[in-house]
């Protein structure tokens, strides 16, 4: 069994979306998974957290793997009869 804690915010639709990576170890499969709710101080209770800007994160994650032909923009032989 593994304890995972996160800290989220509760809008008032009461409605949250977890997102959580889970470590290695945890088996796969059907899994019971409990959630604790534990109010925090009034004062850290009622500003929302920041968002975390996830495009931010994936820029340069592929950086060095992709490129681009040089000739990429020339036309090609097998449609020259329609150009």
């Amino acid at each position: 069994m593994s304890t995972i804690t996160k800290e989220v915010y509760i809008p008032t639709s009461h409605k949250i979306n977890l997102d959580v990576e889970l470590p290695a170890d945890c088996p796969t499969g059907a899994a019971v998974i409990t959630l604790i709710v534990e109010a925090k101080d009034k004062q850290t209770q009622d500003k929302p957290p920041k968002p975390k800007n996830r495009i931010a994160e994936l820029y340069g994650i592929y950086e060095g793997q992709i490129w681009t032909s040089d000739d990429f923009d020339a036309p090609l032989e097998d449609f020259a009869e329609y150009m």
